[in-house]
């Protein structure tokens, strides 16, 4: 079963992969983008997803100790 510790980091991870990834949305929302800029950030935000897709696969793991 994971640790009190490892399941910390984990969600703390999650947090700040959840918060960029809010803040890239955020980001192409302004009117004024250059299309390299669109295309940085959308760069940007799929890789924060792909972050979280694998985060919460570890947190499926977690959770099916659990039961």
């Amino acid at each position: 079963m994971a640790s009190q510790k490892m399941m910390t980091v984990l969600f703390n991870e999650l947090e700040q992969e959840c918060l960029n990834t809010v803040r890239y949305i955020e980001a192409l929302k302004v009117e004024r983008l250059s299309r390299n800029q669109k295309e940085d950030i959308l760069g940007e935000l799929s890789a924060a997803i792909t972050h979280l897709r694998i985060q919460t696969e570890q947190f499926d793991k977690y959770f099916d100790e659990l039961s």
